[in-house]
């Protein structure tokens, strides 16, 4: 086996499923459940994960095709992360659709097989698929709540706290008029005061 097709994740190993039974019995299917512990948290990953050791469930049914092998089912799960805007933490059910086409080798030109699923020593990997359902069902900016302030952009401050909170920002390249305009209020001032 090549360095390519060594499994690298927990999922990647616990999710390949031996389809020998299947191969080359076009019609013959056979359902499959199980429930894995989730691997740890991609670092740059997408916001709401699967907090590490946690389950995930896959019920999927592999089905024999002429073309290879047809997998097709849900996987649940719990997923965790923080609110995009005041960091909050926030958690998500999903039940995601599995549904690929494992191609035997021998069916796929070339220059196709990079961008196919393919059939490797008649097994069906579940684990990219079951990442990439995922992936694409979890909210890619979550929400505590729909109408959250978020933090201050200039100091961090919760803008639930104090929602008239904010700074007096100058443009720097007037910050100079600044400077003129306090000089003539002040003049203005000690006339009224003189007066």
């Amino acid at each position: 086996m090549s360095s390519e097709n060594t499994p690298t994740t927990t999922l990647e190993t616990v999710l390949r499923f031996d389809a020998v039974d299947l191969v080359g019995r076009t019609g013959s299917h056979r359902r499959i459940e199980r429930t894995v512990p989730a691997p740890p948290r991609e670092a740059g990953g997408v916001a709401m994960q699967v907090r590490e050791g946690e389950d995930i469930a896959v019920e999927a049914e592999l089905e024999s095709v002429v073309e290879g092998i047809y997998a097709h089912g849900t996987v649940t799960a719990h997923l965790k992360g923080e609110c995009s805007r005041c960091l909050d933490p926030v958690e998500q059910d999903v039940t995601a659709r599995l549904d690929e086409l494992f191609m035997f080798p021998e069916k796929v030109k070339a220059d196709e097989k990079e961008d196919t699923a393919l059939l490797e020593a008649d097994e069906v990997n579940l684990g990219p698929l079951v990442r990439d359902a995922l992936a694409m069902e979890a909210d890619e900016r979550p929400l505590c709540r729909e109408d959250c302030p978020g933090l201050c952009a200039q100091c961090g401050f919760r803008m639930e706290e104090d929602p008239d909170h904010h700074h007096d920002v100058v443009d720097p390249r007037f910050a100079a008029l600044q400077g003129l305009l306090d000089d003539t209020q002040q003049d203005a001032t000690q006339q009224d005061e003189e007066a």
